[in-house]
């Protein structure tokens, strides 16, 4: 399913509009496009939603999901959402290369979530951690745990995978705890979410 279209690039980051302003990708998402015969496969990182006029700021209207859409059918088309994501690598003939390809990626090509088979390969060993880490701008300490979270559920809920992931994490991070701490929480956090339900 299509849940955006690319409307920006910037080296490994990317902005896409989202398709649907009430789904937009949230961060930790993987999200995959196609280039070729190459799958490009990325990790969203932050998203936004706004009016699309000049400097217009969207106002409260005190009203119910409902009331707003009976009342104003036209506000999906006054607002749009936007997502940020990351480049983490490509899948080619089966196999994940975790770099930038080496093919120029194009505007407006239509973005996907990833499926479990896109996820398990992209996040097979810490790379995809360090892909995000040295990005710009990113709340490391949001994205990371729902990045790891949905490997984990991808593999099964494989706690094993979780605990490897760490010590790549705690090695990227130069054993920075003050970092590594609240990422940990959170994701165990997450984790305890899907053991109890």
């Amino acid at each position: 399913m299509i849940v955006g279209e690319i409307i920006d690039i910037s080296f490994t980051q990317l902005t896409c509009e989202a398709k649907d302003l009430n789904n937009i990708p949230t961060p930790g998402r993987f999200i995959k496009f196609n280039l070729d015969d190459y799958t490009v496969v990325g990790c969203v990182t932050r998203y936004d939603i706004g009016s699309i006029s000049e400097g217009g700021y969207p106002r409260a209207l005190w009203k119910s999901p409902e009331e707003i859409k009976k009342q104003y059918p036209q506000i999906s088309h006054i607002l749009k959402g936007y997502f940020k994501c990351v480049v983490l690598g490509y899948i080619v003939d089966g196999k994940f290369v975790g770099c930038l390809p080496d093919k120029s990626i194009r505007l407006h090509s239509l973005v996907e979530l990833a499926n479990q088979k896109e996820i398990l390969l992209a996040t097979q060993n810490g790379l995809f951690l360090n892909s995000v880490l040295k990005a710009k701008d990113i709340d490391i300490i949001e994205v990371i745990p729902w990045m790891l979270f949905f490997a984990y559920l991808a593999r099964g809920k494989d706690y094993y995978y979780i605990e490897q992931m760490g010590k790549s994490l705690n090695a990227y991070l130069k054993y920075d705890l003050n970092l590594l701490e609240p990422i940990i929480e959170r994701l165990e956090n997450l984790i305890m979410t899907v053991q109890e339900g």
